[in-house]
């Protein structure tokens, strides 16, 4: 189907590749070097996108957890796990509408292991994890049309 679609539109995708490449000697080229070298590249890729969400979910995360003393019902705490939600499932293939409540049920159990306690709370201060616990404990308990 793709490569019908490119035959299709065979003329616009040279002028493309003559726009982009200076050529189609040199177009051809570069397409040759990216399929040899297709797993470095991937991986590469793959290596950045995932620095990338590391550091959002740190910035989202070091707000969640700026102020432990603010009450996790207020609508500030609300917003950033709204937001936190947003992301994972934005950038997560396994999460879907439909087990949202249970994802959101696994989040909480993660975060009351021991182990991701104790990594947590020495990221983000002592008892982090246990605020995070109640911020989404109460985000879906109070969000339940939307964590179904």
């Amino acid at each position: 189907m793709f490569i019908q679609k490119i035959k299709d539109d065979e003329s616009e995708v040279a002028k493309l590749a003559i726009r982009q490449f200076g050529s189609i000697e040199k177009y051809t080229e570069a397409m040759k070097h990216n399929l040899e070298h297709f797993s470095e590249l991937m991986e590469t890729q793959l290596t950045e996108e995932v620095k990338e969400i590391g550091k959002q979910s740190d910035i989202l995360y070091g707000r969640l957890t700026a102020d432990l003393s603010e009450d996790v019902s207020s609508f500030k705490i609300q917003s950033i796990v709204q937001e936190i939600w947003s992301f994972i499932q934005e950038n997560s293939t396994n999460v879907s509408i439909s087990c949202s409540k249970s994802c959101m049920n696994m989040l909480i159990d993660t975060y009351s292991n021991d182990y991701i306690k104790s990594m947590t709370d020495s990221k983000y201060g002592d008892g982090a994890s246990d605020y995070i616990v109640k911020a989404f404990r109460y985000y879906s308990e109070n969000n339940a049309s939307e964590n179904n």
